[in-house]
């Protein structure tokens, strides 16, 4: 999977939700940047910020991943 689709992915989930990158970040215990540059594609996600979103978000890893 490409950064790209990652970033897409986070994007998608976030504004299925209408909250903003602050208040994900701050419901993950990740900063606005962070969650920001994890929807540009500046980095990923780390495991530990996976499984948060994953939690998060209530979908399974291979939901995440798009399978």
């Amino acid at each position: 999977m490409e950064n790209n689709e990652i970033a897409e992915i986070i994007r998608l989930l976030r504004k299925s939700k209408g909250i903003t990158q602050t208040e994900l970040g701050k419901a993950l215990g990740y900063s606005a940047r962070a969650v920001s540059h994890w929807e540009n594609g500046a980095t990923e996600p780390n495991i530990s910020a996976i499984r948060a979103l994953v939690a998060y978000f209530e979908i399974s890893f291979d939901e995440f991943f798009g399978y």
